[in-house]
């Protein structure tokens, strides 16, 4: 009781504290800068790492997810005589689906909340999962992976959003670079552990009921239902983000998701709602309009954005495709080159953790345009100077290391371009040219290694980062400043 009363006593002060909005020339605009005080105030508490805790989580899955079709391909070809053209669609199935998924997952993020959504895309891609284990045939198997495929482009997506608008303005870049660090960082090398330790080692000793030994593929499937058990901790505990309320008019709700975030729990009992935002303001309720992400101000966010992520996305898919192809083609032997590719992409975890230390100190364009540079450089350096195991893997690492620095830093830039009214079809729009930008580029990619040698492939990555490095001045600079700070209209 006496600490209730003391987070009570606390809770009261912060809301009667003074906030800087003298020159608000209305109410909404008020609400906008005693919001962004709030969460500055309120800091970063174990509430907040429990919501970072729980996307994390999601995200993780996700990644592992996105691997399961070539972690299960050639089990499917013994046990169905699945063909590679078979497992190639397959692939394209998931991620066709995922492209519309992001987008789609946005738009109803705006339009329903973040928590709602969050919860409907572990559900989707859970019983995507649940069908894929089960499925008796190709087809359905194929249904299962577009299920998947539309919950997994909408997770990070409404991820990316639901972290940004949770945090600080201090402990924003943190927990967006913590995202990628346990999402793509951690998840694709955790996801052929994952497929190994399940088919390669104790699938003879699985239960037997989906299908004995030769099926064992389908406890991949099956076990990645699993995130669906953080739908029933989130339906119940997470609050739905308070500037996502606000957006909306939701006054008491904001002050009520506040409250909770304040209480340094996420089920506090007895809970004490502080009015941190007076429930009178008249709040003018502006229209969304998903179009004006390409017009004005946001029309050339989205061009900065668009072009950064799908270039560098597309480096990056491109060496993902051709690294152990490189390798064979130095004389190492396949087994060698996927050793020395695992290696090589040790360097994107150690990009992911040092992108999230230098955003939370250094401004954003010249953060990404250093990575985006000495990305460019060690692209050109591997096809070089890649000569010996030695210098494949330092310059390969430190490839890996540079470029996932840059696209977590503009993973970290992109939700603070945008509004909340229209953040998450923002972030949606952005995730799919990225997208674009890896399905188109290894083609290409494959074309000039074959008819123009490593060099070419390589000197492409290094033109496409070099993309990143021309664009990012033409963007704003948002380090240090609130979200709403950003978007006030002033």
């Amino acid at each position: 009781m006496a600490e209730q009363e003391k987070i009570a006593e606390q809770d009261i002060l912060l809301a009667a504290t003074p906030v800087r909005d003298d020159r608000a020339p209305d109410d909404g605009r008020r609400a906008l800068l005693r919001l962004a005080s709030v969460m500055d105030r309120i800091g970063t508490n174990r509430s907040h790492k429990v919501i970072l805790a729980v996307v994390i989580f999601g995200a993780f899955f996700d990644v592992i997810e996105q691997n399961t079709v070539g972690i299960v391909g050639p089990s499917l070809k013994d046990q169905w005589g699945v063909s590679s053209a078979g497992i190639g669609f397959l692939a394209s199935a998931t991620f066709g689906a995922m492209y519309i998924g992001a987008a789609l997952g946005g738009w109803l993020s705006d339009l329903k909340g973040r928590k709602t959504m969050f919860n409907f895309n572990l559900a989707l891609y859970s019983i995507g999962a649940l069908v894929c284990a089960l499925a008796p045939n190709f087809p359905v198997l194929v249904i299962g992976r577009v299920i998947v495929g539309l919950g997994l482009g909408g997770e990070f997506v409404v991820g990316l959003a639901l972290l940004a608008e949770m945090t600080s303005t201090k402990f924003r870049s943190t927990a967006v670079g913590l995202l990628q660090v346990g999402a793509g960082g951690l998840g694709n090398p955790a996801a052929y552990l994952f497929g190994f330790v399940i088919v390669g080692v104790i699938g003879p000793d699985l239960p037997l009921w989906l299908g004995g030994p030769d099926a064992s593929w389908r406890w991949v499937f099956a076990l990645l239902c699993l995130p669906a058990l953080l739908v029933l901790y989130t339906r119940r505990h997470m609050p739905e983000t308070p500037r996502y309320l606000l957006s909306k008019g939701r006054i008491a709700e904001a002050n009520r998701s506040l409250s909770v975030l304040a209480s340094d729990r996420l089920n506090p009992r007895g809970l004490l709602v502080t009015n941190y935002l007076p429930e009178n303001m008249r709040l003018a309720q502006a229209d969304v309009r998903w179009t004006e992400i390409l017009r004005g101000r946001l029309g050339r966010n989205s061009a900065v954005l668009g072009a950064c992520t799908a270039s560098l996305f597309g480096a990056q898919f491109v060496l993902l495709t051709f690294w152990p192809t490189l390798l064979v083609d130095q004389g190492y032997e396949i087994a060698t080159s996927l050793w020395f590719t695992m290696v090589i992409f040790t360097g994107a975890v150690a990009g992911a953790l040092v992108s999230s230390v230098l955003n939370a100190r250094f401004r954003r364009r010249p953060t990404i345009a250093v990575a985006a540079a000495l990305s460019c450089l060690s692209a050109l350096a591997f096809a070089f100077l890649a000569n010996g195991a030695v210098a494949i893997l330092v310059l390969g690492f430190l490839f890996e290391f540079f470029s996932w620095w840059a696209n977590c830093s503009i993973s970290t830039w992109c939700p603070e371009l945008y509004p909340t009214r229209v953040r998450a079809f923002g972030i949606g729009v952005i995730s799919n040219l990225g997208m674009i930008g890896g399905a188109l580029l290894p083609p290409l990619a494959g074309a000039l290694l074959s008819s123009l040698g490593p060099v070419a492939l390589l000197s492409l990555v290094g033109a496409m980062c070099a993309v990143v490095l021309v664009a990012v001045p033409f963007g704003p600079e948002t380090f240090g400043r609130s979200l709403e700070e950003l978007h006030d209209g002033n």
